[in-house]
């Protein structure tokens, strides 16, 4: 007696197309399997401060050409006043809540000049005052020690390790108002913020709303200087 022979059952198209999805149901679950159990890197930290900083902070080669250019103006034009024109209005001295004495003034009449010269409107400049009033209460200043906040330095307290510009750079106030200028120019919709807000963009200090107490003073030395050089 033999033993019966199995015969396979005759593969349909069914049977085929059953094995075929059962064959991809499995696949799909030993990939997802695969990539649950991969090591996955941690997330990535949102940039601090200082990074931002050297996204944003204007290139020192790019400022130096743009300051030179400035300076080469601002020489030009002391060199070749114009006339006084007969209707010339008389330039009344800022009435502010602050007393500035006459380093202070020079140095914010260089920040209104170098906005002048770059093109920038009243609005501009009344940012940049407020903001080197606030950094270094409009004086140019050097090391300062152990009273020094990092390397900042000049009259916005730029710092030459976050790509502002070498120490010489920084604290002249021709290229550091032109630094501040270019980097102000990167800001969206700068022109339409408040200066408080607009001053923390380019600065990101540590203290964003400190540059609001200044604006008054701001506003009225940026349009004495401006009476007087345009």
């Amino acid at each position: 007696m033999y033993d019966p022979v199995s015969i396979p059952p005759k593969l349909t198209r069914r049977r085929v197309l059953v094995a075929l999805v059962i064959a991809g149901v499995a696949l799909i679950g030993i990939v997802v399997t695969v990539l649950r159990t991969m090591p996955h890197p941690p997330p990535a930290e949102p940039l601090s401060l200082d990074q931002l900083g050297l996204m944003m902070n204007p290139d020192a080669a790019q400022t130096e050409l743009m300051a030179a250019m400035v300076r080469a103006r601002l020489a030009q034009s002391t060199a070749t006043p114009s006339a006084p024109a007969a209707s010339a209005p008389v330039c009344a001295p800022a009435s502010t809540q602050y007393t500035w004495d006459s380093t202070q003034r020079e140095n914010a009449k260089t920040i209104v000049q170098v906005g002048v010269v770059l093109g920038f409107p009243e609005r501009g400049e009344i940012i940049a005052l407020a903001t080197a009033m606030q950094e270094s209460d409009l004086y140019n200043l050097g090391y300062l020690g152990a009273n020094n906040d990092h390397d900042s330095l000049g009259l916005f307290q730029q710092r030459p390790s976050m790509g502002w510009g070498t120490a010489d750079q920084v604290t002249d106030p021709v290229y550091a108002a032109t630094a501040f200028y270019l980097a102000l120019q990167r800001i969206p919709g700068w022109d339409s913020m408040a200066v408080t807000v607009a001053a923390q963009s380019v600065q990101r200090s540590a203290f964003p709303d400190a540059y609001a107490k200044w604006e008054p003073d701001a506003t009225s030395l940026a349009q004495e200087m401006r009476c007087s050089v345009l």
